[in-house]
């Protein structure tokens, strides 16, 4: 932990016992990091050496504030993974209970060998002012700036095997004169000042520098005496000299307020009933989860698997005729697109259905087809004044007449019965003269048609035409 190790080389009191300040650090050097690790892989890790962070928790009327873990102030989301506490989390919890309504309680859960002492004597200030109750407990370690925080709450509640007290501080000096010297090695300080450059390493402690931090620690060392004197009033000075007691012992000299088996049998002296709630409470959490015959990792595979088999069917469906879909697990083959699925009133073939409806919506062919019966009956052929016989059909007349008349009328008669063009938009009309000659002819009963006469022939083309124009 940075704060810890930077305390200990700027020689700065620490509210922690040396060899477990060492063993932290030592443990904390010995996390390996992969490199391209991911957060949450790195999260993951991190949780399986050193636990899950604890966080606050609450069930009516207690909040429990937990202080786990070394001690220090400031600390990265690392440093607390790694299982460090942090006084300013420890201090947003205390308030975030405090503004609770719903909570009477503030318990502190403590299991912590102590740390810096950087902010400790604020927050335990901060614990005995508190308008609420608050308990601490402990069935692990309350030691040095641990015990100065939870020695501050109104009551106190140990386990007999756990450890007490540690009321001291200290600062670690490592004189390596002697060690720079056999080096071959003499360092020379430069300085201002008779207690500037305290501490620098192949250098010895003048009797100046040597007061000067045996002041500051006796500083600190009375400030966490009186605090706990306070509140511990049955406590003695005389104990207070860096021991670490059992919690027996603890509860013998009065530094703790009573002894308990465990933090279930706390629960149940202040309240059975939420006692019983945070055991149902434990038990859920145990067993909620995936189902014991199914895991995760499985049901990720599964997942997966039946993706790739989605696309593998997709993969093997394309370039068949039709539009193929999977739906459900389910192949689905349709002849239309989906497009053509969703307008149900269109037909299969665009241009067919485009054609019909411009049929219908076309007002003047039922003119012409009207105009066509009428001539059918009209040029039915008599025979004439001169003994010939008349054409009975427009193909016969078509016969008498020249050949380039012919491709010419056989063009027009193509585009009279042919289906409009597919881009064409245009509405065809009939010629209005053509109408009115029709009608002069139908209404006389007879048609007079001198196929030997030029201007007679000329006459027929001009009505054929008359038909075929669009």
């Amino acid at each position: 932990m940075r704060n810890l190790t930077n305390d200990l080389k700027a020689h700065r009191p620490v509210l922690i016992l040396p060899a477990i300040a060492k063993a932290f650090l030592e443990r904390c050097a010995s996390v390996d990091i992969p490199l391209g690790a991911k957060a949450s892989d790195l999260d993951g890790m991190l949780t399986a050496m050193f636990g899950e962070r604890p966080k606050l928790e609450v069930f009516p009327p207690f909040a429990i504030v937990p202080v786990k873990g070394v001690i220090g102030r400031g600390l990265s989301d690392i440093e607390k993974a790694c299982g460090s506490c942090d006084i300013e989390d420890v201090e947003e919890m205390l308030e975030e209970a405090e503004r609770n309504g719903a909570v009477k309680t503030i318990i502190l859960d403590i299991d912590s060998p102590g740390g810096t002492s950087v902010g400790v004597p604020e927050l335990a200030k901060r614990i005995r002012e508190c308008k609420k109750q608050t308990i601490a407990f402990t069935s692990g370690d309350c030691c040095s700036a641990a015990y100065w925080l939870g020695s501050q709450a109104s009551e106190f509640y140990a386990t007999p095997s756990s450890s007490v007290g540690s009321i001291g501080c200290y600062i670690a000096y490592h004189d390596m004169k002697a060690a720079f010297e056999s080096e071959g090695v003499i360092v020379d300080v430069i300085k201002a000042g008779s207690l500037k450059g305290t501490g620098i390493p192949g250098t010895s402690l003048s009797t100046e520098q040597r007061a000067m931090l045996q002041e500051e620690v006796d500083e600190i060392h009375g400030d966490f005496k009186a605090d706990v004197l306070l509140v511990r009033e049955f406590a003695s000075e005389a104990d207070m000299d860096g021991r670490q007691f059992s919690g027996k012992k603890a509860a013998e000299i009065g530094l703790v307020t009573s002894l308990v088996n465990g933090f279930d049998e706390l629960m149940e002296t202040l309240d059975a009933a939420v006692a019983a709630q945070i055991e149902a409470d434990e038990a859920n959490d145990e067993g909620s989860g995936s189902p014991s015959n199914v895991s995760p990792e499985s049901e990720d595979e599964d997942e997966e698997d039946e993706g790739l088999s989605r696309m593998a069917h997709a993969r093997a469906l394309a370039g068949l005729k039709g539009v193929y879909a999977i739906k459900d697990g389910i192949v689905i083959r349709s002849e239309k697109s989906p497009e053509e699925e969703e307008d149900d009133g269109t037909e299969a073939n665009p241009k067919k259905s485009k054609k019909s409806k411009k049929s219908e919506d076309e007002p003047g062919e039922e003119g012409e087809d009207e105009e066509k019966d009428m001539k059918s009956e009209d040029e039915e052929k008599p025979e004439s004044e001169e003994g010939e016989e008349k054409p009975e059909s427009e193909d016969d007349e078509k016969k008498d007449e020249p050949e380039s008349d012919e491709g010419e009328e056989d063009d027009e008669e193509k585009d009279d019965t042919d289906p409009v063009a597919e881009g064409d938009e245009e509405e065809k009309e009939p010629d209005p003269k053509s109408s009115e000659k029709a009608d002069e002819e139908a209404e006389s009963g007879d048609k007079a048609v001198d196929t030997d006469s030029d201007e007679n022939k000329e006459a027929k083309k001009n009505r054929n035409r008359s038909r075929g124009v669009a």
